[in-house]
């Protein structure tokens, strides 16, 4: 079983790191990290250890951040970096007008394809961890992002085709 002070000195980082990702906000990142800590101090009698650790953390984190997109209002949104629209799917969330794009179309998909999407490309979660947190296979998970990943990609060349 994890103490809660190992946990904490071992996964902080990555746990900041991945909330940074995903808001782009270096104050809200640190905020929704304390939070994702106090709220796994309160549920760590819970973890059994099924799953990865930092898995486990992420699931509890991800969670959070939602919850603030909630009560705010607002959509997740991912930090405006340089434009680049010639390269891949994953490339192009680093321009802001793109990345906005990509996100309008990212909402409009059906789950699981848009958790698989966001905790793959923000989270820079392993396929295997995305598959932990829905209790599939990894290949499911592959596949999930695939998907998510052409679809994305269709709706934004057919978007490309109807602008003048």
């Amino acid at each position: 079983m994890w103490a809660f002070e190992e946990l904490f000195s071992r996964y902080f980082q990555r746990v900041y790191l991945f909330l940074l990702k995903l808001t782009g906000n270096e104050h809200l990142a640190e905020e929704l990290t304390q939070q994702t800590f106090y709220k796994a101090l309160d549920k760590i009698q819970d973890f059994r250890g099924q799953s990865d650790p930092c898995t486990w953390l992420c699931s509890i984190a991800k969670n959070e951040y939602f919850n603030s997109a909630r009560k705010r209002k607002t959509q997740p949104l991912p930090p405006d970096l340089p434009d680049r629209r010639t390269e891949a799917l994953e490339d192009r969330l680093l321009d802001s007008e793109q990345a906005m794009r990509i996100h309008r179309h990212l909402h409009a998909l059906p789950e699981p394809y848009r958790e698989v999407f966001t905790l793959r490309v923000f989270g820079e979660l392993k396929y295997g961890q995305i598959a932990s947190l829905f209790s599939k296979s990894e290949s499911w998970a592959r596949v999930a992002y695939y998907r998510a990943k052409r679809e994305l990609q269709r709706k934004l060349k057919e978007e490309d085709h109807h602008e003048p």
